[in-house]
């Protein structure tokens, strides 16, 4: 059972999707409670991995491999493992879609519609972090596009089919570079080796790609041009900018509980998949570019903290939001120092719980007062204390307040890019400065929004309103304990990474 538990964990939704279509649509408390529970019994499986997951340990574990089918000389193989990276995204998966499902209970409209994309995208997204062959890799990725597509386009706002069409143009076009990259990939392994071998695994691509024995298939030129080749399909995901347009668009209209998917996890598969494939395969080429993915850091903290300011949408401003802590990502992945990388990943978690939360407390506001623009609200904390108060936590998470999991993330990210070497970013402490900057822009924006909008004084139109209902403090104590649990004891996260951070570092000797 332990051997094939990834396989049970990433295929487990689509058997809740088979039985949410043998129940009649007019039985949607009965619908609901089935997605909650297949959901659920997820999120204990990868909680039980979790717990089995041995620290400390170099490598990949929880591996299966089996022939999947043969082409001609095309072997497709069913690959799949966990390490230090992709397990921590594997429970945050597992967390957030929990969560938002419990947070999607007040949806009426094609209700059983709505859960079967949603565990649907489930299996999409825990297939691509265990995913070790790249063919594997690059389905499960595909598979989570269709089903964010409906979810925005079918219960989203008054621009739905704008936004959804634009989130599909948009990261269809990064899976079109990626597997174009991946057949690249491919055919140069397969020339690297004679013709006698073809293979699709990132880890046999990772050697045939680091042997100095084949210096005259995969020259630097080649190899560079994959890496940035890959850098864009995975950029237009987290987003980095300019690829960022079609995030704030999705999030908008999306309803609320598509938000926390899409900003808990979704945007988190782009990181995954840069360092993974990007500094996974080709660690010299991500040294080579690293100036630039630190600039592009710079850029998207402080280019999406002056875009949340002049937002006057409440969840505009925290989609911009997103797009400048993403940032912080590529800058700390860009350091290729331990405590950079261990930023990235903290990152990529942290943002997932702070991420999910605030856009949970926004559609919570907006089902309330009906208006999200920031103008027409204020003096929340007195009509609804308690959802204000969340608000507010979840806002401080964002900005980095000390004993919250976004101060760890920025501070080990920040030192990571002060003590990156010269070698790879000789004006590593310029642009650590510059994006110290945007720090100051994200407190500067938040704080505003929750002057204006939870203080001040109270909306005769506000008096009266209904505080947080009984099931709305599942996902939001939920939220907002993680990123305490993480804040207060980062060594719960640390050592699960700890190994595989300093593997990719020691790749170019950082």
């Amino acid at each position: 059972m332990m051997e094939n538990m990834l396989t049970w964990l990433v295929f487990m939704p689509l058997i809740g999707v088979v039985l949410i279509l043998m129940i009649p649509k007019e039985n949607v408390n009965v619908i609901r409670s089935l997605a909650a529970i297949i959901s659920g019994v997820a999120l204990i499986l990868s909680l039980i991995i979790w717990g089995g997951f041995e620290r400390g340990v170099s490598g990949l574990q929880y591996a299966t491999t089996t022939e999947w089918f043969n082409i001609g000389f095309l072997q497709f193989n069913y690959e799949i493992g966990i390490d230090g990276l992709s397990m921590p995204l594997l429970v945050l998966t597992t967390i957030v879609t929990t969560l938002s499902i419990f947070a999607s209970f007040s949806i009426v409209k094609r209700v059983k519609e709505f859960y079967v994309w949603t565990l649907v995208l489930l299996t999409g997204m825990l297939g691509v972090f265990v995913a070790l062959d790249m063919f594997l890799f690059f389905l499960f990725f595909e598979l989570t596009l269709i089903p964010m597509f409906f979810l925005i386009g079918i219960w989203g706002g008054k621009m739905k089919e704008y936004a959804s069409f634009k989130f599909l143009v948009y990261t269809g076009l990064g899976s079109a570079i990626m597997f174009m990259t991946f057949i690249a990939m491919f055919f140069k392994s397969y020339e690297a080796m004679n013709m006698q071998e073809t293979t699709f695994s990132m880890i046999r691509m990772a050697e045939i790609f680091a042997d100095p024995a084949n210096p005259e298939v995969l020259t630097g030129t080649v190899k560079g041009a994959i890496f940035l080749a890959l850098f864009v399909a995975f950029a237009i995901k987290l987003p980095v900018f300019p690829f960022h347009t079609w995030l704030p668009n999705a999030h908008v209209e999306a309803p609320t509980a598509a938000s926390m998917i899409l900003a808990g996890v979704l945007l988190k598969m782009g990181g995954y998949g840069l360092i993974r494939l990007g500094f996974g395969i080709l660690p010299d080429q991500a040294a080579r570019f690293a100036t630039l993915i630190a600039i592009l850091g710079v850029i998207n903290i402080i280019y999406g903290a002056l875009l949340a300011l002049v937002q006057t949408d409440l969840k505009s401003l925290v989609a911009y939001s997103s797009i400048s802590h993403m940032g912080i990502v590529l800058l700390g992945i860009a350091s290729f120092t331990t405590s950079g990388m261990q930023g990235a990943i903290f990152q990529l978690v942290s943002h997932g719980f702070i991420s999910a939360l605030l856009f949970f407390m926004v559609g919570a506001i907006y089902e309330r007062t009906k208006t999200r623009t920031i103008s027409e609200l204020g003096g929340l904390s007195k009509s609804v204390p308690v959802l204000a108060g969340f608000m507010l936590a979840a806002a401080m998470a964002s900005v980095g307040l000390p004993g919250l999991s976004g101060f760890v993330s920025e501070l080990l990210a920040f030192i990571g890019i002060f003590g990156a070497s010269e070698s790879i970013i000789p004006a590593a402490t310029t642009i650590g400065v510059i994006a110290a900057i945007g720090i100051i822009l994200t407190a500067a924006y938040l704080l505003w929004a929750m002057q204006r909008t939870t203080f001040g004084p109270m909306k005769e139109k506000f008096i009266g309103l209904p505080d947080a209902r009984p099931m709305e403090y599942v996902p939001m104590i939920g939220l907002l304990a993680l990123s305490i649990i993480i804040g207060v004891y980062p060594h719960i996260l640390s050592d699960v990474i700890n190994t595989t951070v300093i593997d990719i570092v020691s790749k170019i000797g950082g």
